[in-house]
């Protein structure tokens, strides 16, 4: 095997076939989303479904004094939440917040989250990991932006949410790796809420990958991240600077090859000096 095949080889070994985050495809909202239906249910992997019976379905945001989803939740017939059921950053029963709880505002007087975890934009944005940025196909209009906060406020700090664990504790496995107690299933949400979302973000771009599935985006964005990182043992910076000595290589490799042949022809590219 020559320099050549070898130079070759390394490169194909260092170059492909990894996934890059530029390689994760990005959409608009309207070209992912046929409607307010599949961004509520396709987006987050069923742990919301579009409820056009609107006394029957729970709201991501509010602006009255007492919580409209608990009489949601009194009419299909949960109990009173008096606890949380929800755990990740979660509290085990709901409670207040201090005055300066305004991100999820509506929920200061009776929250499952804590005042740090939801105390701005950027701090619910990255609370998850890089993978979880909303924005990873640009930035996204503050319109649209918006309804990605009002839904990270309902997951975090609304304990009528925890009727909806998708494991709860009377079927939580511990031992079952596909199990969880963080993850929903089945949240009735206003369907003119998600035909708002959609609307708000038509123009804006969002991951495709498996017809805009916020987890299976996550998922790829977190192996090209892995990669970019050097998680696997590779950095960026590393495979940039052998790709470029491996070119340097092959080039030297052509140049000397080129000279042997000619020089082999009895035609040398550069005549002997003369003594």
């Amino acid at each position: 095997m020559n320099a050549l095949t070898v130079s070759l080889v390394a490169l194909v070994a260092l170059t492909g076939p990894a996934v890059q985050s530029e390689d994760v495809p990005c959409r608009t909202f309207e070209e992912i989303y046929p409607s307010g239906r599949e961004l509520c249910e396709k987006m987050w992997d069923g742990a919301f479904v579009y409820e056009t019976n609107l006394s029957a379905a729970f709201t991501m945001w509010f602006f009255e004094a007492e919580n409209p989803n608990n009489k949601v939740s009194e009419r299909l017939g949960w109990p009173s939440a008096d606890d949380c059921h929800l755990e990740y950053f979660h509290k085990e029963s709901p409670g207040p917040e201090p005055d300066n709880f305004t991100e999820c505002h509506p929920w200061k007087d009776y929250s499952c989250c804590h005042q740090a975890t939801v105390s701005s934009v950027q701090n619910i944005k990255e609370a998850y990991g890089k993978e979880w940025h909303w924005d990873r196909c640009g930035p996204l209009s503050s319109a649209c932006e918006r309804f990605f906060v009002q839904e990270a406020c309902l997951y975090e700090c609304e304990p009528n949410a925890g009727f909806y664990r998708k494991f709860p504790a009377h079927i939580y496995n511990e031992s079952d790796p596909n199990h969880n107690k963080w993850q929903m299933e089945g949240m009735p949400i206003r369907a003119d809420y998600c035909d708002a979302w959609l609307r708000a973000c038509r123009y804006d771009r969002f991951c495709a990958v498996d017809s805009g599935s916020y987890h299976s985006c996550a998922r790829e964005y977190l192996e090209a991240d892995k990669l970019t990182t050097g998680e696997y043992g590779v950095n960026a910076g590393l495979v940039a600077g052998v790709v470029v000595a491996l070119l340097v290589g092959l080039v030297l490799c052509g140049t000397l090859g080129y000279f042997i042949y000619r020089e082999r022809k009895g035609e040398p590219v550069f005549d002997k000096l003369e003594t």
